[in-house]
Protein backbone atom coordinates (compact mmCIF):
# COMPACT_ATOMS: atom_id res chain seq x y z
CA UNK A 1 0.00 0.00 0.00
CA UNK A 2 2.76 2.24 1.14
CA UNK A 3 4.70 1.36 -2.26
CA UNK A 4 1.77 2.29 -4.35
CA UNK A 5 1.26 5.56 -2.72
CA UNK A 6 4.64 6.55 -3.33
CA UNK A 7 4.33 4.94 -6.99
CA UNK A 8 1.42 7.81 -7.77
CA UNK A 9 2.52 10.52 -9.99
CA UNK A 10 1.42 14.64 -9.42
CA UNK A 11 -0.31 14.27 -12.10
CA UNK A 12 -2.63 11.51 -11.36
CA UNK A 13 -3.69 14.06 -8.24
CA UNK A 14 -6.24 15.71 -10.11
CA UNK A 15 -8.09 12.94 -12.19
CA UNK A 16 -11.63 13.08 -11.25
CA UNK A 17 -12.70 9.41 -11.14
CA UNK A 18 -11.42 8.43 -8.15
CA UNK A 19 -13.61 6.21 -5.87
CA UNK A 20 -14.52 5.98 -2.53
CA UNK A 21 -12.76 2.85 -2.14
CA UNK A 22 -9.44 4.60 -3.67
CA UNK A 23 -9.63 7.10 -1.23
CA UNK A 24 -10.02 5.19 1.93
CA UNK A 25 -6.94 3.30 0.64
CA UNK A 26 -5.35 6.63 0.50
CA UNK A 27 -5.80 7.54 3.84
CA UNK A 28 -4.96 4.44 5.25
CA UNK A 29 -1.32 4.35 3.22
CA UNK A 30 -1.01 8.07 4.28
CA UNK A 31 -1.66 7.18 7.68
CA UNK A 32 0.90 4.33 8.16
CA UNK A 33 3.36 6.60 6.60
CA UNK A 34 2.74 9.30 9.23
CA UNK A 35 1.96 7.55 12.24
CA UNK A 36 -1.00 10.28 12.75
CA UNK A 37 -4.35 11.27 11.47
CA UNK A 38 -3.66 13.18 8.09
CA UNK A 39 -4.41 16.87 8.17
CA UNK A 40 -4.82 18.95 4.56
CA UNK A 41 -1.65 20.15 4.42
CA UNK A 42 -0.33 16.46 4.87
CA UNK A 43 -1.64 15.30 1.72
CA UNK A 44 0.15 18.12 0.10
CA UNK A 45 3.16 15.89 0.29
CA UNK A 46 1.68 13.11 -0.94
CA UNK A 47 0.03 12.24 -4.75
CA UNK A 48 -3.07 11.12 -4.86
CA UNK A 49 -6.45 12.67 -4.51
CA UNK A 50 -6.91 16.36 -3.31
CA UNK A 51 -8.17 17.63 0.32
CA UNK A 52 -11.06 19.08 -2.27
CA UNK A 53 -11.78 15.76 -4.12
CA UNK A 54 -12.10 13.83 -0.81
CA UNK A 55 -14.32 15.96 0.88
CA UNK A 56 -16.70 16.39 -2.50
CA UNK A 57 -16.72 12.27 -2.60
CA UNK A 58 -17.85 12.17 1.24
CA UNK A 59 -19.25 15.42 1.77
CA UNK A 60 -17.41 16.05 4.95
CA UNK A 61 -13.10 15.40 6.06
CA UNK A 62 -14.17 13.94 9.06
CA UNK A 63 -16.13 11.59 7.69
CA UNK A 64 -13.90 10.15 4.97
CA UNK A 65 -11.65 9.24 8.02
CA UNK A 66 -13.53 7.84 10.26
CA UNK A 67 -14.96 5.67 7.49
CA UNK A 68 -10.95 4.91 6.79
CA UNK A 69 -10.70 3.58 10.46
CA UNK A 70 -8.99 7.20 11.42
CA UNK A 71 -10.01 8.88 14.21
CA UNK A 72 -9.91 12.97 13.55
CA UNK A 73 -8.28 15.07 16.11
CA UNK A 74 -10.80 17.81 17.61
CA UNK A 75 -9.57 20.47 15.94
CA UNK A 76 -9.81 18.28 12.40
CA UNK A 77 -13.33 18.01 13.14
CA UNK A 78 -13.68 21.82 13.58
CA UNK A 79 -11.06 22.65 10.85
CA UNK A 80 -12.32 19.82 8.36
CA UNK A 81 -15.90 21.86 7.47
CA UNK A 82 -15.35 25.30 8.20
CA UNK A 83 -17.79 26.10 5.46
CA UNK A 84 -20.46 24.43 6.22
CA UNK A 85 -20.20 25.55 9.94
CA UNK A 86 -19.77 29.02 8.72
CA UNK A 87 -23.07 28.79 6.72
CA UNK A 88 -25.22 27.20 8.90
CA UNK A 89 -24.37 28.93 12.31
CA UNK A 90 -27.24 31.70 11.71
CA UNK A 91 -30.37 28.63 11.33
CA UNK A 92 -28.72 25.77 12.60
CA UNK A 93 -29.01 25.13 16.41
CA UNK A 94 -25.15 23.05 17.66
CA UNK A 95 -26.70 19.96 18.11
CA UNK A 96 -28.10 19.88 14.30
CA UNK A 97 -24.50 21.12 13.24
CA UNK A 98 -22.97 18.35 15.22
CA UNK A 99 -25.13 15.66 14.07
CA UNK A 100 -24.58 16.35 10.53
CA UNK A 101 -21.42 16.42 10.62
CA UNK A 102 -21.09 13.49 12.79
CA UNK A 103 -19.59 14.94 16.25
CA UNK A 104 -20.33 16.23 19.89
CA UNK A 105 -22.30 19.49 20.06
CA UNK A 106 -19.24 20.78 22.18
CA UNK A 107 -17.04 20.89 18.91
CA UNK A 108 -19.35 23.42 17.24
CA UNK A 109 -19.32 25.22 20.51
CA UNK A 110 -15.79 25.43 20.77
CA UNK A 111 -15.68 26.41 17.13
CA UNK A 112 -17.81 29.30 17.62
CA UNK A 113 -15.95 30.56 20.59
CA UNK A 114 -12.92 30.41 18.88
CA UNK A 115 -13.97 32.37 15.61
CA UNK A 116 -16.76 34.35 17.81
CA UNK A 117 -19.47 33.27 15.94
CA UNK A 118 -21.42 32.31 19.33
CA UNK A 119 -21.62 35.72 20.24
CA UNK A 120 -22.43 37.01 16.86
CA UNK A 121 -25.35 34.12 16.81
CA UNK A 122 -26.88 34.88 19.84
CA UNK A 123 -26.85 39.05 19.30
CA UNK A 124 -28.06 38.27 15.76
CA UNK A 125 -31.12 36.38 17.24
CA UNK A 126 -31.86 38.78 20.09
CA UNK A 127 -32.06 41.68 17.69
CA UNK A 128 -34.44 40.30 15.31
CA UNK A 129 -36.63 38.86 18.08
CA UNK A 130 -36.46 42.63 19.34
CA UNK A 131 -37.31 44.11 16.23
CA UNK A 132 -39.93 41.85 15.92
CA UNK A 133 -41.68 42.67 19.51
CA UNK A 134 -41.16 46.35 19.26
CA UNK A 135 -43.36 45.68 15.64
CA UNK A 136 -46.57 43.36 16.93
CA UNK A 137 -46.40 45.60 20.42
CA UNK A 138 -44.80 49.03 19.85
CA UNK A 139 -42.38 51.04 20.91
CA UNK A 140 -43.96 52.37 24.51
CA UNK A 141 -44.17 50.90 28.01
CA UNK A 142 -47.20 48.39 27.30
CA UNK A 143 -47.66 49.34 31.93
CA UNK A 144 -46.81 53.48 31.95
CA UNK A 145 -46.53 54.35 28.29
CA UNK A 146 -43.19 55.84 28.78
CA UNK A 147 -41.16 55.92 25.18
CA UNK A 148 -37.89 54.17 26.88
CA UNK A 149 -38.63 50.58 26.23
CA UNK A 150 -36.97 47.54 26.65
CA UNK A 151 -37.58 43.93 25.56
CA UNK A 152 -39.06 40.95 28.27
CA UNK A 153 -39.31 37.76 28.34
CA UNK A 154 -42.59 36.73 30.69
CA UNK A 155 -41.81 33.12 30.13
CA UNK A 156 -37.48 33.47 30.19
CA UNK A 157 -35.68 32.00 26.30
CA UNK A 158 -39.17 31.57 24.88
CA UNK A 159 -39.23 32.35 21.30
CA UNK A 160 -42.96 32.80 21.14
CA UNK A 161 -44.18 36.49 20.98
CA UNK A 162 -47.27 35.69 23.31
CA UNK A 163 -44.26 35.74 25.86
CA UNK A 164 -42.90 38.44 24.89
CA UNK A 165 -43.73 42.62 26.00
CA UNK A 166 -42.55 46.00 25.82
CA UNK A 167 -41.70 47.48 29.32
CA UNK A 168 -39.99 50.26 30.30
CA UNK A 169 -36.56 50.51 32.56
CA UNK A 170 -38.38 50.81 35.78
CA UNK A 171 -41.16 48.36 35.07
CA UNK A 172 -38.83 45.69 33.71
CA UNK A 173 -37.02 45.99 37.13
CA UNK A 174 -40.12 45.17 39.10
CA UNK A 175 -40.86 42.42 37.11
CA UNK A 176 -36.99 41.64 37.09
CA UNK A 177 -36.55 41.75 41.19
CA UNK A 178 -39.64 39.83 41.82
CA UNK A 179 -41.47 42.82 43.24
CA UNK A 180 -44.78 41.49 41.09
CA UNK A 181 -44.33 38.36 39.29
CA UNK A 182 -45.78 38.02 35.95
CA UNK A 183 -46.69 34.80 34.27
CA UNK A 184 -48.72 35.39 31.29
CA UNK A 185 -49.39 39.19 29.42
CA UNK A 186 -52.78 39.63 31.32
CA UNK A 187 -51.14 39.99 34.10
CA UNK A 188 -49.23 43.31 33.25
CA UNK A 189 -52.83 44.81 33.70
CA UNK A 190 -54.27 43.23 36.55
CA UNK A 191 -50.83 42.67 38.59
CA UNK A 192 -47.96 44.80 37.57
CA UNK A 193 -50.25 47.87 36.55
CA UNK A 194 -51.73 48.72 39.85
CA UNK A 195 -48.62 48.35 41.60
CA UNK A 196 -46.71 50.77 39.24
CA UNK A 197 -49.92 53.09 39.91
CA UNK A 198 -49.61 52.91 43.91
CA UNK A 199 -45.90 53.55 43.23
CA UNK A 200 -46.00 56.73 41.30
CA UNK A 201 -48.77 57.91 43.64
CA UNK A 202 -45.97 57.24 46.40
CA UNK A 203 -43.59 59.16 44.47
CA UNK A 204 -45.92 62.25 44.08
CA UNK A 205 -46.80 62.00 47.47
CA UNK A 206 -42.67 62.41 48.38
Amino acid sequence: MIYLIMQRTKDKRFKKDYSKEDILDYLKGVYKILKKSPTYRDLNNFPGPSPRTIVRRFGFWSTALKQAGIRPHTYQLIKGEPSFIRKNWRNMSDKEIAHKLGVQSYVIRYYRMNFNLWKNRKGTARSTFRKEALRIYGSQCEVCGLGICEWHHIIPKSKDPKHWCILCPLCHEVITRKLVVIKNRKELRTKLLPFIKELYTKLRIN
